[in-house]
């Protein structure tokens, strides 16, 4: 019997503990998502609509590229400047 109440101890832990690491991942995925959103709409007001070789392009970086082309993206005046940056920042 006690054997039953420290299994469903262990299970409760491990259950609280995936649900964390799940909420914690889909934050993290929505922060990136709407990154990219943001960024692919301040370009396309920027610089015109962008083709769709360049938003795949775009939707490739990491969080932490993406926020570097958020800052960047204030410099660009043609789509040149794009492309440009994103031939340095491509993942590997």
């Amino acid at each position: 019997m006690q054997e039953s109440v420290i299994y469903q101890d262990i299970w409760e832990e491990a259950l609280e503990k995936g649900l964390q690491q799940g909420l914690q991942q889909g934050l993290q995925q929505g922060a990136t998502e709407g990154e990219k959103t943001l960024i692919v709409r301040l370009l396309n007001r920027r610089l015109g609509s962008l083709p769709e070789t360049v938003i795949g392009q775009i939707n490739q970086l990491p969080l932490p590229a993406l926020e570097e082309l958020g800052e960047a993206l204030l410099d660009f005046s043609e789509i040149d400047d794009l492309l440009g940056w994103l031939e340095r920042h491509q993942p590997e």
